[in-house]
């Protein structure tokens, strides 16, 4: 196989953050990487936990490096960083974002995890076309699309320019998998479940919140939406008060 010439940027790289004996495993979303739980992160660390973030297949170095990976190698990545940080830690709690928040909710119907906090978990989108992606995809692997966005950061606008000016038909279709995945295991989930979701979202529907809180089996769960935030919660305005809602939440409190 010939691999493309791909660069993983500082901003992209991976995050461990030693603590205490409790573990929490950030899970980032489709298109993203670990810069998007870098603020949260930190401040989960400062609270006594040891942190993983890990970068899923694809992400974080370039458009064709992405249409090379699949839903198969996103799952394994949060599995394994799971099953690692597991053998370092007495208990190890999951949080994941968008995509992520999907893949978090797959992998804590199977490992019941002690604390599970999705923030914008994509089980359903507003773009109905993620339905007719499997078909799409046979006709285009990936589209230019209009994005006026720039940034200071010369990581973050290499991203922009290598994955958030195109849409990805092709890796929609394996997005789409874990959303219909998700769905039906969500109520197998009996971990104590924080569900977190943006008012001004525009890419998942408050219907998504209220799926997982309505569908899921855990006795201790709680719905928080936040009024000013849009899709990345965790690096958005109200990043501070997510975060410190999520703390409390994993402690208990």
């Amino acid at each position: 196989m010939n691999f493309p010439r791909c660069r993983t940027v500082r901003k992209s790289l991976p995050i461990f953050l030693e603590g205490g004996s409790e573990g929490v495993l950030f899970i980032h979303g489709y298109t993203g990487s670990p810069h998007d739980f870098e603020y949260m992160a930190q401040e989960v660390n400062r609270a006594g936990f040891t942190v993983s973030v890990p970068r899923l297949p694809g992400h974080g170095t370039c458009g064709e490096d992405f249409l090379l990976s699949s839903a198969k190698d996103w799952l394994r990545r949060a599995f394994d960083a799971y099953y690692d940080l597991s053998a370092i830690c007495e208990r190890v709690h999951v949080v994941g974002l968008s995509m992520g928040g999907v893949i978090a909710l797959i992998l804590a119907s199977q490992m019941n995890p002690p604390k599970l906090v999705t923030l914008a978990a994509a089980t359903h989108v507003f773009d109905k076309r993620i339905v007719l992606t499997p078909l799409l995809k046979l006709f285009s692997k990936k589209m230019p699309r209009e994005n006026t966005e720039r940034y200071d950061d010369p990581d973050i606008e290499y991203l922009r320019k290598e994955y958030w000016s195109y849409n990805w038909p092709k890796q929609a279709a394996e997005l789409y998998k874990l959303m219909k995945l998700a769905r039906k295991s969500v109520s197998k989930i009996t971990s104590d479940t924080l569900v977190v979701a943006a008012r001004n979202d525009n890419m998942v529907p408050m219907k998504a919140a209220e799926f997982i809180y309505n569908n899921i089996r855990s006795e201790k769960r709680k719905l928080l939406v936040f009024e000013k935030s849009g899709h990345v919660l965790s690096n958005d305005v109200e990043k501070e008060d997510v975060t410190r809602a999520v703390i409390e939440w994993l402690k208990g409190e």
